[in-house]
């Protein structure tokens, strides 16, 4: 655990000259209100607004497949790949744009994946042979805060709300907030916030890229098969059989 939201503001706070805050209530003003806003608007920018993406985005969610069962529980984010989790090395799922064209009569060992109303939907459909099968989604996370129990939200709203930034890092948004604040007031300090900004900006660009295992220069979602492609896949699969049709 590190800063919690009001620890930062009343960084921003000492930073300014202003009276330290207590509790969040503290800072209903209106330079208060403006402090949390911007910190926020600063937290989204962090997070999505570089070309490549940040290694602590990168989150896992893990799950069990069942026989019959094609649809699964979608991550709050953006899929990175969906795999088996076992030992026999089994390929990722490849993510297909053109589901509608695939044979849904069959089931067996999936291959495919796509999102369908909110939902992850594999295809073949699992049967009783890969029952059990555990999978795991890596996705980069939409959330980014946590509150005080680890549970992700969009923002940061209570007093022990954190990002997810690193703890090393977190000072961006007080120098950026700092920054901003001067910047329209016309003060030179606002100069001296922004190199800081920058300085430890560059340090995290250093040090915080995906992780070693995101493939670099494969499709974040993955390749698109063709339609006969994906029925000779289907043929040669030797765990796919044919089952119930799920077509909408």
């Amino acid at each position: 655990m590190g800063r919690n939201y009001l620890q930062l503001c009343n960084e921003v706070i000492n930073l300014m000259s202003y009276l330290p805050a207590r509790t969040m209530e503290d800072l209903d003003t209106p330079e208060g209100r403006l402090i949390k806003q911007k910190m926020n608007e600063l937290l989204r920018e962090l997070c999505c607004g570089e070309q490549d993406t940040w290694k602590f985005r990168e989150k896992k969610k893990r799950f069990y497949v069942a026989d019959g069962k094609r649809d699964y529980d979608l991550p709050k984010g953006h899929i990175i790949y969906i795999r088996p989790d076992d030992k026999t090395n089994r390929p990722p799922l490849i993510y297909s744009m053109d589901n509608r064209y695939l044979p849904l009569t069959t089931n067996g060992t999936p291959m495919y994946y796509w999102i369908y109303e909110d939902k992850i939907r594999l295809f073949p459909t699992p049967n009783k042979s890969v029952d059990g099968d555990e999978y795991v989604i890596k996705y980069l996370t939409d959330k980014f805060a946590v509150d005080e129990d680890g549970c992700p939200k969009d923002i940061m709203e209570e007093a022990t709300d954190e990002p997810i930034i690193p703890e090393m890092y977190r000072s961006l948004l007080v120098y950026g907030v700092v920054r901003d604040f001067r910047a329209s007031r016309n003060d030179p300090k606002s100069e001296f916030y922004r190199k800081k900004y920058i300085s430890l900006y560059n340090k995290m660009l250093s040090n915080q890229r995906l992780t070693d295992d995101y493939f670099k220069g494969g499709k974040v979602l993955g390749y698109r098969p063709t339609s006969l492609g994906a029925k000779v896949a289907s043929f040669r699969n030797p765990y796919v059989g044919t089952g119930r049709n799920f077509n909408e």
